[in-house]
């Protein structure tokens, strides 16, 4: 699970003629067509995802984002530094004046108490805590730190963002490593009030495919926002009748309910044409939790239950990444 992450890039360019500028943007870069609903600064945060560079056009070199207009920016699928290549290394750069970045953004996802984790890397970073909606408009470098209950594997929504940021002169890559070396700590300072479950997961194939069932699962994990691997590892499980078989064990830390992680595990055991690919055995306490404890209604096998769990399971991903679920199936299907 991601904590910590970059956010959109923005960068502030002077051209000397717009239109020229503007068709080059859009002649040479991959970018987004931005809808009639997009009207604002924050509407335009609300649709980039951290791939993308916001090109805002300014008057001059000491703008802000002050006086917005949807009409001077275009989102291009790429980053700061390709537009930059790809500008001196064409004719284009002539028309361009002058050119440098907004502050860099910081989101970080924030479990328990927001307003006092705020004031602790505010603290830590002797850094001001300002209007998220400000924020960005009232300067002109630096780094900006933002904070969401929301899940980092999607596209969030300014509304998403807590109503405070901090702002810190710190450069981006010094406070992006230092908070996501702290994270735990500023996570433990803020949680006393929430339980945190250490679970055990076991993953059993006899193909011994560990290393693609792993990748699906950590892959549904984190896409749900479900908590942090601790520990990992190959070992040998004793069977009643004494005999060893090797499996992978995954230890999860996470503020999830066991059941509500057996709901996941179950929904990947079965493919969807009915066949089970994997046993993923869930322990909490050394105890393991059945597929029975999450029955639901007249739904009496295994198998109609993993359909009904994956089905959810879609519901709350993106569709990229339930074909990133369904390609790796296919290939564990196709090499048995």
């Amino acid at each position: 699970m991601s904590f910590v992450r970059s956010g959109p890039r923005i960068l502030i360019v002077v051209s000397k003629d717009e239109s020229i500028f503007k068709n080059f943007l859009t002649t040479h870069f991959e970018h987004m067509v931005l809808s009639d609903q997009v009207k604002t600064f924050e509407d335009i945060i609300s649709v980039m995802n951290h791939h993308q560079t916001l090109i805002y056009m300014a008057k001059n070199s000491n703008d802000n984002i002050e006086d917005f207009e949807v009409a001077k920016c275009t989102v291009i699928n790429d980053s700061a530094q390709e537009f930059l290549i790809k500008c001196l290394n064409s004719s284009s750069s002539q028309n361009v004046e002058f050119v440098r970045r907004a502050p860099r953004i910081i989101i970080m996802k924030v479990l328990g108490d927001v307003e006092r984790t705020v004031s602790d890397i505010a603290e830590d970073f002797k850094a001001s805590i300002e209007s998220a909606k400000t924020v960005l408009r009232d300067h002109n470098e630096g780094t900006v730190i933002m904070f969401t209950k929301g899940n980092l594997n999607k596209v969030l929504e300014f509304s998403q963002f807590f109503h405070k940021a901090v702002y810190t002169t710190e450069h981006f890559s010094e406070t992006i490593n230092n908070l996501d070396h702290h994270v735990l700590k500023y996570i433990n300072r803020n949680t006393a009030n929430c339980d945190w479950y250490n679970l055990t997961i076991t993953i059993r194939d006899r193909y011994e495919d560990y290393k693609n069932h792993y990748n699906r699962l950590i892959h549904a994990l984190d896409c749900i926002g479900a908590g942090m691997v601790l520990k990992e590892g190959y070992s040998e499980d004793i069977s009643r009748f004494f005999s060893t078989s090797s499996v992978y064990k995954v230890v999860l830390y996470t503020y999830m309910e066991p059941l509500e992680i057996k709901k996941v595990l179950l929904a990947l055991e079965y493919m969807e044409n009915g066949e089970r690919i994997v046993d993923f055995d869930l322990y909490y306490k050394k105890k393991k939790i059945h597929w029975t404890e999450v029955r639901v209604g007249n739904i009496k096998s295994s198998e109609q239950l993993s359909e009904h769990y994956r089905s959810e399971l879609y519901k709350s991903l993106e569709p990229d990444d339930v074909e990133y679920i369904r390609s790796i199936e296919d290939y564990i299907f196709a090499i048995r």
